[in-house]
């Protein structure tokens, strides 16, 4: 059941992330920074914040096949760690250095800033 529970959600958060990703390179009109990478990423660092916030305060029970599905999942497919790092490395390997200090940077401090904000409004719920 637990296995079932995160390969639904992986299935789902990795179609979410490719559909968010895909969104957000049209918008940004395929510029060079992965403006879609960091987009699920932040979203997803913020969105566990708010549901480990909301269960490990005590706010919201969620039966563990559903924080399964949810939190390792949905969530960890959603977010593109991966593919974070390879973009890093190709924009290092084409030379761009101001995109992979800029994607690194963003990635990594706004992904906390969202979980950190993810788990104060889940903790104050």
């Amino acid at each position: 059941m637990k296995v079932l529970a995160v390969a639904a959600g992986g299935a789902l958060g990795a179609v979410l992330r490719y559909g968010i990703s895909g969104w957000i390179a049209q918008l940004s009109r395929q510029a060079p920074f992965p403006w879609g990478t960091l987009v699920v990423n932040v979203a997803g660092s913020g969105l566990l914040g708010l549901l480990m916030g909301l269960v490990v305060g005590g706010r919201l029970i969620v039966p563990p096949a559903l924080r399964l599905f949810l939190g390792v999942g949905l969530l960890g497919a959603l977010t593109t760690f991966s593919t974070f790092s390879y973009e890093t490395m190709e924009a290092i390997r084409l030379g761009d250095w101001r995109v992979a200090a800029g994607s690194l940077a963003a990635n990594v401090l706004l992904g906390l800033a969202g979980c950190w904000l993810g788990l104060v409004v889940g903790a104050r719920v």
